[in-house]
């Protein structure tokens, strides 16, 4: 009996079967409350380092306006230094809220679309922080020179703290959302393959989007300040199809060296 048909006589070992480890839903809702427990106590004493730093932040807010506010009613200045407060904590501890919400949501997105928590979180705080910048030291300051020169010696502005906050918060937390795109796309990515030549062709789209959008972000109705808010938006699409496309382009390498 020759040695091949002993092999196939003998009895095949079945290996066991390992099952992954599955951690039930009620412990990953456990775990995100009390994430979000220790959220809101960073919160907190966030929101006492910014009633703290008040003065500075004040001073910072103001640097693009060059003018006082003022406040309408009694308790007017009390409720802007409690907003100012509640803001500068909510940013500082906003990169701790994302990561235990993109720590709850990881098991759901599919393995192909997965990232590392801690590289997504680096990367859209960075551009958090960009978009927020560019904002504030771009866009922010051509809006107010806009609206600055429908003054006159008859006609003085009268800008309220409330309505000055609310102003400055859409303007910062807006570019710091419009300067998530490139993330996004990358992530669409990963799920469905972007094809270079379809990301070219709805390029006259975005223009168009970008514009919309500009204009109900923008307050003020000039085309100029508009094209300073919908440039950066058509140049964070650039720069998301090139990399797009540098990623594409480094999977179809990889893919034809191993089939060879």
């Amino acid at each position: 009996m020759t040695f091949p048909v002993l092999l196939k006589k003998m009895p095949k070992v079945k290996k066991p079967k390992v099952k992954a480890s599955k951690v039930p839903f009620f412990t990953h809702v456990a775990e995100l409350r009390s994430g979000l427990y220790s959220y809101l106590l960073l919160l907190i004493i966030s929101s006492i380092v910014g009633y703290l730093l008040q003065d500075k932040i004040l001073k910072i807010l103001l640097t693009p306006l060059n003018q006082p506010l003022y406040y309408t009613s009694p308790a007017g200045g009390f409720n802007f230094t409690i907003k100012l407060a509640i803001f500068f904590g909510f940013v500082v501890s906003l990169p701790f809220l994302v990561f235990q919400v993109l720590r709850f949501v990881e098991p759901a997105i599919p393995s192909e679309a997965r990232f590392s928590v801690m590289s997504l979180l680096v990367s859209t705080s960075v551009l958090m922080l960009l978009g927020i910048l560019f904002a504030y030291f771009v866009s922010l300051p051509a809006a107010l020179h806009f609206l600055s020169k429908f003054s006159s010696g008859e006609v003085k502005s009268l800008i309220s703290t409330s309505e000055y906050f609310s102003f400055v918060t859409r303007y910062l937390v807006g570019f710091g959302l419009l300067f998530q795109l490139p993330l996004i796309m990358i992530f669409i990515n990963k799920i469905i393959r972007l094809k270079f030549s379809q990301l070219i062709g709805l390029e006259r789209w975005v223009i168009l989007v970008a514009f919309i959008v500009a204009a109900i972000l923008t307050p003020t109705p000039d085309f100029l300040n508009q094209t300073i808010m919908a440039v950066p938006i058509i140049l964070l699409y650039q720069l998301s199809v090139l990399i797009v496309w540098f990623a594409n382009r480094g999977q179809t390498k990889e893919a034809v060296f191993i089939s060879t």
